[in-house]
């Protein structure tokens, strides 16, 4: 069976493609920081109905290594917007919006 070389390099352009999208998609879905710590870190600091989302692009420093944005309830009953951001050899800190 003859396979056209044009069509395996195609070929093979794609499934490199797939599986660097599958190693970027992987990576970033563990980027995100420990719910329970963050959680715990934004309680510590008054804060109530803390809700952690998605991973956060741009709101950590370099040396963080997971980042999130949350929400919640300020001590003063006020909406409550930020980033927490944890690092390998470091701690919970957070950021607010």
């Amino acid at each position: 069976m003859n396979i056209d070389p044009e069509y395996k390099g195609s070929m093979l352009r794609i499934i490199l493609a797939v599986i660097v999208v599958v190693i970027i998609a992987v990576f970033l879905a563990g980027c995100g920081v420990n719910s329970q710590s963050a959680t715990r870190a934004l309680e510590a600091q008054g804060m109530k109905d803390v809700k952690i989302e998605g991973y956060s692009w741009f709101g950590c420093g370099k040396e963080d290594s997971y980042s999130s944005s949350f929400s919640a309830t300020g001590a003063n009953g006020q909406p409550v917007t930020g980033v927490v951001c944890q690092g390998f050899w470091k701690g919970t800190t957070v950021r607010f919006d």
